[in-house]
């Protein structure tokens, strides 16, 4: 289903944290800037750059094609599958759920902007995006708990 598949996109996010959420050795300097780079940050390699937009794209607010696209709205639809002794603390989740997963897409926007803002930097920009990270653990655990509530089996992490 919809939702196991974003669930597993979600896990593969927060397994494979780093490597989303950065991208290293894109740009193209001429030898000059590549010498003032080394002497500026130390190294002159790989240049990284943090690329916190990358969670919203697993989240589901990038594209109507992602699975956890409008999510909220089909586990709302899905309630009625719910054991109905359970059925309120099934939409609590839920609400949770949507609370989270925006906060979440939000802290990423927010985090793309941490360098560019007054008092901002590449350490700001750090501490949004781990603040985002812990954002998306919560939404990760949420989302599972939902599967559970549908009996749904998790699935393995996966793009």
């Amino acid at each position: 289903t919809r939702l196991q598949r974003g669930h597993a996109r979600v896990t593969y996010l927060l397994e494979n944290w780093a490597s989303i959420t950065m991208v290293c050795g894109r740009g193209i300097m001429s030898d000059i800037e590549r010498k003032q780079v080394v002497r500026t940050d130390g190294g002159g390699g790989g240049q990284c750059e943090l690329n916190p937009l990358k969670v919203q794209e697993f989240l589901g607010y990038k594209s109507t094609e992602d699975p956890l696209f409008k999510a909220d709205k089909l586990m709302v639809r899905a309630a009625p599958l719910v054991d109905p002794d359970k059925f309120e603390a099934y939409l609590d989740v839920v609400e949770r759920y949507r609370e989270k997963a925006d906060q979440g897409s939000m802290m990423a926007y927010t985090s793309s902007w941490g360098e560019a803002n007054p008092n901002g930097g590449k350490d700001m920009m750090e501490e949004y995006l781990a603040d985002t990270k812990e954002d998306v653990k919560v939404t990760e655990k949420l989302l599972r708990s939902v599967l559970g509530y549908l009996d749904l089996q998790v699935l393995p992490p996966h793009i």
